[in-house]
């Protein structure tokens, strides 16, 4: 069964990291969901602040795992760069806000046609202004805890940390009750 390709944009990657390990190219559930970062999330780390804050990304183990991208042929590549450029020039005129690299995930997103897990509400706006597949890190957390990959007594903890840590995803507790609504 081929994978089920899910990109992870870099806060949901500082988010899940320590926690759900390793968090990328390790295939889950039936489905076989694999999570796979653009190789631009490691330029993005190697920002002072970032790695600073996030002292734990120079970890071998993290930059190891790090070390996997999604498989694009030269016609894909071409596609998502013309994409790229077609939703770079509307975030330019009409939706300031998503990064270069925060549009790059979209174009990607839209050419191969996977999910992003984002909480990043500009790059909401932006995937839906264009049909593009985006789920919140607890969306992400809920497929995760359906396939036994990870357990609710992690997600809580996970969640319990983002709201002391003050770095609670877009939306926490409202995901929260309408994906884990027992809990």
């Amino acid at each position: 069964m081929p994978q089920s390709k899910i990109l992870v944009d870099t806060n949901a990657y500082l988010r899940l990291a320590q926690t759900i390990r390793p968090l990328l190219s390790m295939p889950f559930g039936d489905n076989e969901y694999c999570l796979y970062i653009l190789p631009e999330l490691n330029k993005e780390l190697e920002v002072y602040k970032l790695q600073n804050t996030f002292y734990w990304v120079t970890e071998d183990e993290y930059v190891l795992n790090r070390q996997h991208f999604p498989n694009i042929s030269r016609k894909q590549k071409n596609a998502i760069d013309q994409t790229f450029e077609y939703l770079w020039d509307h975030v330019q005129t009409d939706l300031p806000g998503p990064s270069r690299v925060d549009v790059l995930h979209i174009a990607y997103a839209i050419e191969l046609n996977i999910p992003v897990v984002t909480d990043d509400q500009d790059m909401t706006a932006l995937a839906d202004a264009f049909d593009a597949k985006v789920i919140p890190t607890l969306e992400l957390l809920k497929i995760m805890l359906d396939c036994g990959h990870t357990d609710m007594k992690t997600i809580k903890g996970l969640c319990d940390y983002w709201r002391n840590f003050g770095d609670r995803p877009a939306n926490l507790e409202a995901d929260f009750r309408r994906l884990f609504p027992v809990q």
